[in-house]
Protein backbone atom coordinates (compact mmCIF):
# COMPACT_ATOMS: atom_id res chain seq x y z
CA UNK A 1 0.00 0.00 0.00
CA UNK A 2 1.43 3.50 -1.30
CA UNK A 3 1.12 6.68 1.08
CA UNK A 4 0.44 9.64 -0.96
CA UNK A 5 0.71 13.34 0.70
CA UNK A 6 -1.60 15.79 -0.97
CA UNK A 7 0.36 18.64 -1.09
CA UNK A 8 3.91 19.38 -1.71
CA UNK A 9 4.83 19.39 1.68
CA UNK A 10 3.33 16.82 4.03
CA UNK A 11 1.84 17.79 7.23
CA UNK A 12 3.04 15.96 10.51
CA UNK A 13 0.25 14.18 11.20
CA UNK A 14 0.08 12.79 7.93
CA UNK A 15 3.79 11.79 8.58
CA UNK A 16 3.41 10.23 11.69
CA UNK A 17 0.46 7.80 10.47
CA UNK A 18 3.37 6.63 7.38
CA UNK A 19 5.69 6.53 9.92
CA UNK A 20 2.93 4.03 11.81
CA UNK A 21 2.34 2.05 8.48
CA UNK A 22 6.18 1.41 8.36
CA UNK A 23 7.44 0.71 11.79
CA UNK A 24 4.16 -1.46 13.00
CA UNK A 25 5.31 -4.47 11.09
CA UNK A 26 9.27 -4.35 11.99
CA UNK A 27 7.83 -3.87 15.83
CA UNK A 28 5.65 -6.75 15.78
CA UNK A 29 7.40 -9.28 13.73
CA UNK A 30 10.29 -8.71 16.39
CA UNK A 31 7.71 -9.31 19.12
CA UNK A 32 7.23 -6.04 21.02
CA UNK A 33 4.48 -3.67 20.95
CA UNK A 34 4.27 -0.14 19.79
CA UNK A 35 4.12 2.00 22.17
CA UNK A 36 4.01 5.56 20.94
CA UNK A 37 6.04 7.65 18.32
CA UNK A 38 7.01 11.25 17.79
CA UNK A 39 7.86 13.17 14.90
CA UNK A 40 9.38 16.69 15.68
CA UNK A 41 10.14 18.81 12.78
CA UNK A 42 12.84 20.77 14.13
CA UNK A 43 14.37 22.96 11.40
CA UNK A 44 15.56 21.13 8.54
CA UNK A 45 16.34 17.96 10.67
CA UNK A 46 13.11 16.34 12.40
CA UNK A 47 13.43 13.83 15.46
CA UNK A 48 11.95 10.34 15.04
CA UNK A 49 11.30 8.87 18.59
CA UNK A 50 9.74 5.35 18.66
CA UNK A 51 8.88 4.34 22.18
CA UNK A 52 8.92 0.43 22.11
CA UNK A 53 7.74 -1.52 24.75
CA UNK A 54 7.55 -5.54 25.90
CA UNK A 55 6.61 -7.48 28.88
CA UNK A 56 8.99 -6.57 31.47
CA UNK A 57 10.26 -3.49 29.60
CA UNK A 58 12.21 -3.27 26.71
CA UNK A 59 16.07 -3.72 26.42
CA UNK A 60 18.90 -1.98 25.56
CA UNK A 61 19.53 -4.67 22.86
CA UNK A 62 15.64 -4.73 21.33
CA UNK A 63 15.54 -0.56 20.75
CA UNK A 64 19.22 -1.36 18.89
CA UNK A 65 17.21 -4.23 16.95
CA UNK A 66 14.20 -2.38 16.12
CA UNK A 67 16.74 1.13 15.18
CA UNK A 68 19.03 -1.37 12.78
CA UNK A 69 15.91 -2.78 11.13
CA UNK A 70 14.15 0.29 10.63
CA UNK A 71 16.86 2.94 9.72
CA UNK A 72 17.76 1.89 6.72
CA UNK A 73 14.23 1.07 5.25
CA UNK A 74 13.09 4.92 6.77
CA UNK A 75 16.61 6.51 5.14
CA UNK A 76 15.50 5.32 1.41
CA UNK A 77 11.75 5.96 1.94
CA UNK A 78 11.51 9.42 -0.42
CA UNK A 79 7.67 10.10 1.25
CA UNK A 80 9.33 11.45 4.42
CA UNK A 81 11.21 14.86 3.91
CA UNK A 82 14.48 15.66 5.01
CA UNK A 83 17.32 14.29 7.14
CA UNK A 84 15.81 13.15 10.38
CA UNK A 85 17.56 11.63 13.87
CA UNK A 86 16.09 8.24 14.61
CA UNK A 87 15.91 7.48 18.43
CA UNK A 88 14.19 3.77 19.86
CA UNK A 89 13.52 3.83 23.22
CA UNK A 90 11.57 2.31 26.14
CA UNK A 91 8.91 4.67 27.41
CA UNK A 92 10.59 4.42 30.67
CA UNK A 93 8.83 4.68 34.27
CA UNK A 94 7.45 7.92 33.25
CA UNK A 95 5.79 7.08 30.29
CA UNK A 96 3.26 9.17 28.23
CA UNK A 97 0.90 7.94 26.89
CA UNK A 98 -0.32 8.30 23.75
CA UNK A 99 -3.85 6.81 23.30
CA UNK A 100 -6.74 6.23 25.72
CA UNK A 101 -6.87 2.06 25.43
CA UNK A 102 -3.07 2.62 27.74
CA UNK A 103 -4.49 4.17 30.38
CA UNK A 104 -6.50 1.45 32.52
CA UNK A 105 -3.51 -0.68 33.21
CA UNK A 106 -2.14 2.27 35.17
CA UNK A 107 -5.64 3.39 37.54
CA UNK A 108 -4.42 4.50 40.90
CA UNK A 109 -1.04 5.59 40.00
CA UNK A 110 -0.35 9.23 39.15
CA UNK A 111 -0.43 11.06 35.85
CA UNK A 112 0.60 14.80 35.08
CA UNK A 113 -2.06 15.71 32.47
CA UNK A 114 -1.36 19.55 30.02
CA UNK A 115 -4.20 20.42 28.05
CA UNK A 116 -4.28 22.37 25.01
CA UNK A 117 -6.56 24.90 26.17
CA UNK A 118 -7.00 26.20 29.36
CA UNK A 119 -10.16 24.43 31.72
CA UNK A 120 -11.13 26.25 34.87
CA UNK A 121 -7.98 28.98 33.97
CA UNK A 122 -5.65 25.64 34.02
CA UNK A 123 -3.57 24.17 31.55
CA UNK A 124 -1.82 20.95 33.66
CA UNK A 125 -3.33 18.94 36.55
CA UNK A 126 -1.64 16.89 38.30
CA UNK A 127 -3.64 14.09 40.45
CA UNK A 128 -4.38 9.95 40.75
CA UNK A 129 -5.84 8.13 38.04
CA UNK A 130 -9.21 7.14 39.17
CA UNK A 131 -11.06 6.32 35.56
CA UNK A 132 -10.62 5.56 32.18
CA UNK A 133 -13.71 4.70 29.76
CA UNK A 134 -13.12 5.06 26.17
CA UNK A 135 -12.25 8.79 25.48
CA UNK A 136 -12.88 10.07 29.48
CA UNK A 137 -10.26 10.12 32.01
CA UNK A 138 -10.56 10.98 35.64
CA UNK A 139 -8.35 12.39 37.74
CA UNK A 140 -8.73 12.70 41.68
CA UNK A 141 -6.80 16.39 43.11
CA UNK A 142 -6.53 15.85 46.72
CA UNK A 143 -10.69 15.33 46.96
CA UNK A 144 -12.09 16.81 43.81
CA UNK A 145 -12.83 14.73 40.60
CA UNK A 146 -11.49 15.72 37.37
CA UNK A 147 -13.25 14.34 34.30
CA UNK A 148 -11.45 14.98 30.51
CA UNK A 149 -11.98 14.05 27.58
CA UNK A 150 -8.98 12.69 25.52
CA UNK A 151 -9.16 15.25 23.12
CA UNK A 152 -8.55 18.17 25.26
CA UNK A 153 -5.18 16.29 26.16
CA UNK A 154 -2.45 17.59 24.80
CA UNK A 155 0.33 15.40 26.48
CA UNK A 156 -0.12 12.46 29.89
CA UNK A 157 2.20 11.04 31.28
CA UNK A 158 3.04 8.53 34.41
CA UNK A 159 4.79 10.28 37.46
CA UNK A 160 7.01 7.58 39.02
CA UNK A 161 7.56 7.93 42.54
CA UNK A 162 10.27 6.14 44.57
Amino acid sequence: MQTSFPSSRPRSEEIRHHLEFLILPVVHGLGLELWGLEYLPVGRKALLRIYIDAEGGATIDQCAMVSRQLGPALEVDDRLPGAFTLEVSSPGLERRFFKPEQLPAYIGRTVQVQLHEPMDGRKAYRGELSAADGTMVTLRESDTAVELDWNQIKKIHLIHTF
